[in-house]
């Protein structure tokens, strides 16, 4: 494991500052974790993130920039070496330090001084008797339990004539008959009851291979065992209501307030335009608006590889399924008129910064050979990484993630300062995507044309995708193929 630190000067000497978290932000206000009096810089000015021994410096669209050896760092992030010299605000310079981290071998025998000085502040305290009154009390405090727990028992067993037998709930209570759900308790997750085994101490993985539980909408009511094309538009709408709602709590860590009625219509032209691809005539190839079961089918043969990625880095997978049907309809060479190529349609620039190794990464590279981004499995590890660290700038929560996926298409500069255009146009407003929708008139163009279809795009193909059979594809749900 490698250590990473940032040394500067101070009128005192020289500071030092370690990056051991995944975010360590700097600027002079009070959201920033290290503070400086520089009046060049923002008042959260930019992010150092780390994931193992990757390190890498973000931008937070601050008026005076960040640059790392005189450049301005990428939009996507710059990686830090041993030896880098950061420079934020108009005088701050942070001198970049990486070096391997070495533990202290213990001796075979630690002597009786050793044992003591390895805790210098922790003594034990004497009994003023000799004998340690503690196992007797806590020998009693049990005999008093079981003593306790025994009347319970028996005047459960003999008084009511019944035996309660008590099962694992989950986070919901569910409906008994006709009595009224329950609402949400708190507790532990679904995770908690799981039975795979916890990963290893320092491993990133998180195996949530099971989709998360979350309320349940009855969408299958509204259907009444019809597809979605063949039931009214008021039909429609209810149904997608609540499809989002669910596909938002699933992403946004089981919450998620109502999706705005402007969002739920741009949601709903998507669905309506994916559907009534299920009667084109398949095109052959891989290619954009092809036969809907077509298209599916060829996602769910890729499902495999972005499962496990998205898992590892503790990323929901569906988020990395519907963004590969959105960027590519799950082509694995696809390459765009402005040069992103694969799968995920990676730029030369941010491949480079989250392929691993990423020395197959080719400038200039085209189908149908391409590169290391037209190889599914890499492909998927790449926009696992891209999507931790997006989500590490924007949070994980049910308002945040859809500013995440909407940042994969925008880049994080243009996110942002649209982002603050947004907030600052009506005060109150929630920092979430759907509050840029609602204050579309107020952003720039491009954003209009391009970022407010993005997201919503995105919960189309989800919708579909997790629901398959609603739309008369012969399909499981994309997030079940995880082998």
């Amino acid at each position: 494991m490698l250590e990473v630190t940032l040394t500067y000067p101070t009128p005192e000497g020289s500071r030092e500052v370690r990056i051991d978290g995944e975010r360590t932000s700097f600027g002079r206000g009070s959201e920033a974790d290290y503070r400086f009096s520089d009046d060049g810089l923002s008042r959260l000015h930019a992010t150092i993130y780390r994931d193992g021994d990757r390190v890498w410096i973000v931008d937070e669209s601050s008026s005076n920039g960040t640059f790392v050896n005189g450049q301005r760092t990428a939009a996507a992030g710059t990686p830090l070496r041993n030896g880098d010299t950061i420079r934020i605000g108009h005088q701050t310079d942070l001198n970049v330090r990486v070096a391997e981290k070495y533990a202290p071998v213990a001796a075979e025998e630690p002597s009786v001084y050793a044992a003591s000085a390895a805790q210098p502040f922790q003594t034990v305290p004497a009994s003023p008797s000799g004998i340690s009154f503690l196992p007797v009390i806590l020998i009693a405090g049990a005999i008093m339990v079981v003593s306790l727990s025994a009347v319970f028992i028996g005047y459960t067993v003999l008084g009511s004539g019944k035996t309660e037998v008590v099962q694992n709930t989950d986070d919901y209570d569910e409906p008994i008959d006709d009595e009224p759900a329950k609402t949400p308790k708190p507790g532990p997750s679904r995770s908690s009851f799981n039975s795979e085994p916890s990963p290893t101490p320092g491993s990133t993985m998180t195996p949530i291979i099971d989709p998360p539980t979350v309320n349940e909408a009855p969408a299958a009511d509204i259907l009444k065992g019809r597809k979605y094309l063949e039931v009214s538009d008021a039909e429609k709408r209810q149904y997608l209501s609540e499809r989002a709602l669910k596909t938002a709590q699933i992403i946004g860590n089981n919450s998620s307030g109502a999706i705005p009625p402007a969002a739920l219509d741009k949601i709903k032209a998507f669905v309506d335009a994916y559907a009534k691809r299920i009667s084109v005539k398949p095109a052959g190839g891989c290619k954009f608006g092809d036969n809907l079961q077509a298209t599916y089918e060829r996602a769910s043969k890729n499902a495999p590889f972005i499962v496990k990625a998205f898992n590892e880095k503790g990323i929901d997978m569906r988020i990395g399924l519907y963004l590969a049907m959105i960027e590519s309809e799950h082509c694995v060479c696809l390459q765009s008129p402005t040069g992103p190529l694969g799968m995920f349609q990676f730029t030369f620039a941010t491949a480079k910064l989250h392929f691993e190794p990423n020395d197959g990464v080719i400038k200039g590279a085209k189908p149908p050979n391409g590169d290391v981004r037209c190889q599914p499995e890499p492909a998927a590890r790449a926009a696992a990484s891209y999507m931790k660290a997006l989500t590490g700038r924007y949070g994980t929560g049910p308002a945040s993630v859809p500013l995440a996926i909407g940042s994969y298409n925008s880049g994080e500069g243009g996110l942002s300062s649209n982002l603050v255009k947004a907030l600052e146009s009506n005060s109150g407003l929630p920092r979430d995507f759907w509050s840029l929708i609602a204050n579309g008139d107020k952003l720039s163009q491009q954003f209009q044309s391009e970022n407010f279809k993005y997201v919503p795009k995105f919960f189309a193909a989800a919708i579909i995708g997790e629901n398959p059979q609603d739309f008369g594809l012969k399909l499981q749900p994309l997030s079940t193929y995880s082998k």
